[in-house]
C-alpha cells in the first residue's frame, strides 16, 4: 500500500506567458479571503516574488495553500495540502488534484482572457522527504498507482515521469494525458464521484 506524503502538492502551468504580474496576484488573492472564493480557512497573503525561482505569492490557508508558483520556470497555480489528508494514497491524490483544479479554474476566472492554465498535464509534488526520497526505487513503487489513479481522473491513456533525477530536490512526476479529448466538467464529475464513495 502506498504511503499517503505528509504533504501533497499538485501544479497546473499556464499555457502562455501572462500579462498579468505577480504584483497583480496579490490583491487578488487578499480579496479571495475576504470573499472566501477558494475553499478552506483563508488566512493571509505573503509575498516571496524576490526569490528567484521561487513560490512567488501564497495565499496560506488552514489546510492548505494556494501560490501563484514561478518555480521551474513553469509560472502556475500550485495547491500544496499540508494536513488532514486521507490516509489512502488514491483519495489523497484526488483531494489534491481537485483542489488545485478549483484553485485553477478561480484564478483563470479572474483574467479569462490572459490566466490560460494546461489542464491536460500536472505536477505532482512529494513534500515528504522522510518517505518519498528522490530516487529511482521510490519512483518505481509509485508509478503504477499513480499512472492508474489519473487515467481514472483523466478518462484517458496518461504518461508518468519522474521530474528530475537530483536528489537533493523534491520527488515530483508530472503526468500528462495522452488525448486532448478530456473535459473539465468531466473531470470534476469523476473527482467528485470519487470522494462521495470513499
Amino acid at each position: 500500500m502506498t504511503i499517503t506524503p505528509k504533504r501533497l502538492g499538485v501544479k497546473f502551468s499556464l499555457k502562455q506567458a501572462p500579462r498579468l504580474q505577480p504584483d497583480d496576484i496579490l490583491p487578488i488573492f487578499q480579496r479571495w479571503i475576504q470573499e472566501h472564493t477558494v475553499e478552506g480557512m483563508l488566512i493571509d497573503v505573503i509575498d516571496y516574488k524576490h526569490v528567484p525561482d521561487g513560490p512567488g505569492v501564497i495565499l496560506i490557508a488552514d489546510e492548505a495553500d494556494y501560490a501563484y508558483d514561478l518555480a521551474d520556470g513553469q509560472v502556475g497555480l500550485h495547491y500544496i495540502r499540508k494536513r488532514d489528508l486521507p490516509d489512502d494514497f488514491a483519495a489523497a491524490l484526488r483531494l489534491v488534484f481537485h483542489g488545485a483544479l478549483l484553485g485553477a479554474q478561480a484564478l483563470e476566472a479572474e483574467a479569462p482572457a490572459d490566466l490560460i492554465f494546461d489542464y491536460s498535464a500536472a505536477k505532482i509534488n512529494f513534500l515528504d522527504r522522510m518517505h518519498y526520497r528522490n530516487e529511482p526505487n521510490i519512483f518505481a513503487n509509485v508509478s503504477d498507482e499513480i499512472t492508474d489513479i489519473m487515467r481514472d481522473i483523466y478518462g484517458a491513456a496518461v504518461s508518468v515521469v519522474r521530474v528530475n533525477e537530483d536528489p537533493r530536490r523534491l520527488f515530483a512526476v508530472r503526468v500528462e494525458a495522452l488525448s486532448d479529448d478530456h473535459d473539465l466538467d468531466d473531470i470534476s464529475r469523476r473527482l467528485s464521484a470519487s470522494r462521495q464513495s470513499a
